[in-house]
């Protein structure tokens, strides 16, 4: 060894001899004269990685019989893996035929997927001239378990639930041990066999069993080969070749060394993980949580039953394996439903259904409060929209908290005058999505809002031959991204897009259209009013809208905007057409109508100031 690094580990391992004795700088002689040298210590393998480890053992008590030292060990691979250790042991010799050893070292490591961990590692030795055993266990400190990542399941139906499964992979380490004995095989050669096994049991997860074996091979004092094998129940088989250098020390006869050679030798830890940076193996679990997305769903199908008007249901019936038939939205099923499973959501999954408060009735289906009705598609999981939404012949009643969302509402049978009516006192409500009528069959009257309610239409087309939206008094509704389509049919001389007849009603129109068209067949003179306000109170706002009234007839008159008895229209931006082909059509009626200068006002296809 050359004399410069001697006396750096010599001079190394003396301070640190003074500052963990306490003893005077005179207690000790000069540093070459101390007994035992330092030794250091590396080897290299590939495998599926490059490898490399070294470890420095520093003398800081010791003579020829004792050896009490620091060990600073380190390891890192190219699988990113990893340790820095540091350890404080204690050998003794014992009547010049074993040493006995003790041992602590403490460090962080680096496991795979970059989880780092703080081990504890004791561990007892024996050494002979010609074998050695060693025990070793590991702790790790802190948390032991890394979340890697999460996945969630597509959602799945059962019963009256949709759901669905959020999968969380953990990665876990624990607390292990391994056992290590070599053998000088041949007296005299400088060739080493070894047996061990290790165990590991990472927490939540099955444990972690292994054996190992190998050979080494001093081809010169400082230099060994050396060849390694272990199976476990992790990764199963792992081989590596590798070469390894020593300097320093008391081992010199490697052929045939006695006890008191090997008192530097290096301690030998971490069995497992052969061929991997870090000694400490964990293992992955894959934990499974079911999450109930929605519990009160009632399930509706062409084929589904009982399919008598929805009399003495159970929790057994309009469940997803066993859902409801075509008949089965009754008033009588509402009232089951809602004792049932509370708030439920009726999903309807394409297909045409009644909506009659008994079969064969003559009246709509009243909901209960906090029920919605939905279309979806056939395997229920998606919202359904166009021609893949759900029919339903009648109509519908609503309370508070009631919702139609993405449905096709047809007056049938014809004694069905109006399509949607939300009963006095019925808040939030929702139509949403949704066709109620159609050109070619219209209701009478497509939304009638009773007294107090409040609630939005949005994204829908309601159509008419009377009034398209009709309201109580104290009413608050939002008309958005919809169309509503009032064609008179002779009936009634007026024909109304939206009539406000009672006081104290707010209507805001944004984004929407609204449509108004006599009947031409109406000798003494019919009139298509866009929006009327005819109430104390009424306040009717319209928003980047279009609102027109066509007069087909003669004398048809079309009036745009109307407001009388103290109601009330405001137009903040859009278009007002006016249009009558034999009498003079007019874009607005009453004195309290505020139109902003945006909006665009047009009288027989031509613009005029509005």
């Amino acid at each position: 060894m050359p004399l410069k690094t001697w006396r750096f580990f010599c001079s190394l391992a003396s301070l640190t001899g003074l500052l963990l004795s306490g003893e005077s700088a005179n207690a000790y002689p000069a540093c070459l004269v101390l007994p035992l040298p330092p030794r250091f210590s590396a080897n290299g393998y590939i495998r599926d990685y490059a490898v490399g480890k070294a470890d420095l053992m520093l003398p800081v008590r010791s003579d020829v019989n004792h050896n009490l030292y620091l060990n600073p060990s380190v390891g890192y691979a190219s699988d990113e893996q990893g340790y820095a250790d540091l350890g404080l042991g204690y050998r003794w010799m014992q009547n010049a035929s074993a040493i006995w050893g003790v041992y602590l070292f403490g460090g962080y490591s680096r496991i795979e997927n970059h989880a780092r961990l703080w081990v504890l590692n004791p561990g007892i030795e024996a050494l002979g001239s010609r074998w050695d055993a060693r025990l070793n266990g590991y702790f790790p400190m802190g948390d032991r378990n890394k979340t890697l990542g999460y996945a969630t399941s597509s959602p799945y139906f059962s019963g009256h639930s949709k759901l669905n499964t959020l999968s969380k992979v953990v990665q876990h380490a624990g607390d292990g041990a391994d056992i290590k004995l070599a053998y000088q095989i041949v007296p005299r050669v400088p060739l080493t066999g070894y047996l061990g096994s290790y165990f590991f049991s990472p927490s939540s997860t099955s444990k972690i069993w292994g054996g190992a074996t190998g050979l080494e091979y001093w081809v010169h004092s400082n230099v060994k080969v050396f060849a390694g094998y272990s199976y476990d129940n992790l990764v199963h088989s792992t081989a590596a070749l590798g070469v390894g250098v020593e300097f320093g020390g008391t081992h010199k006869h490697h052929s045939d060394p006695s006890v008191a050679e090997r008192i530097t030798d290096p301690v030998e830890r971490y069995l497992a993980k052969l061929g991997r940076g870090s000694g400490i193996p964990s293992r992955n679990r894959i934990q499974n949580v079911t999450h109930v997305l929605l519990s009160n769903i009632a399930f509706f199908s062409q084929n589904g039953g009982p399919n008598n008007g929805g009399l003495g249901l159970s929790l057994q019936n309009c469940t997803f394996e066993n859902p409801c038939g075509p008949t089965d939205l009754t008033n009588a099923s509402a009232i089951t439903l809602s004792s049932l499973l509370p708030n439920t959501m009726l999903w309807f999954n394409g297909g045409a259904y009644n909506a009659l408060n008994i079969p064969g009735g003559s009246n709509g289906v009243t909901l209960q409060p906090g029920q919605g009705v939905y279309s979806r598609t056939p395997d229920y999981t998606q919202a359904a929209t166009g021609t893949q939404r759900s029919t339903f012949n009648g109509a519908f009643n609503l309370n508070s908290n009631n919702s139609l969302n993405n449905i096709i509402l047809m007056p049938t049978p014809a004694t069905i005058a109006t399509g949607i009516t939300t009963l006095a006192g019925a808040t939030n409500f929702l139509i949403n999505g949704s066709q109620i009528g159609s050109t070619s069959n219209p209701f009478d009257v497509g939304v009638n809002t009773g007294d107090g309610s409040t609630g939005v239409i949005n994204n829908s087309q309601i159509f008419a031959n009377d009034t398209g939206i009709g309201n109580g008094g104290n009413v608050m509704l939002t008309l958005a991204n919809s169309g509503v389509n009032t064609v008179g049919d002779g009936d009634t001389l007026t024909v109304y897009g939206i009539l406000a007849a009672l006081p104290n009603t707010s209507i805001t129109i944004v984004n929407s259209q609204v449509n108004s068209t006599s009947f031409p067949g109406v000798t003494v003179g019919g009139s298509a009013i866009g929006i009327a306000s005819e109430a104390a109170g009424n306040i009717i706002s319209v928003s980047n809208s279009t609102i027109s009234a066509t007069g087909t007839g003669h004398p048809d008159s079309a009036v745009t905007l109307i407001s009388t008895s103290g109601g009330a229209i405001q137009v903040n931006q859009g278009t007002l057409t006016a249009t009558a082909p034999f009498v003079l059509p007019t874009i607005r009626t009453g004195t309290n109508i505020t139109i902003s200068p945006s909006t665009v006002c047009t009288i027989n296809g031509g613009q005029v100031v509005c």
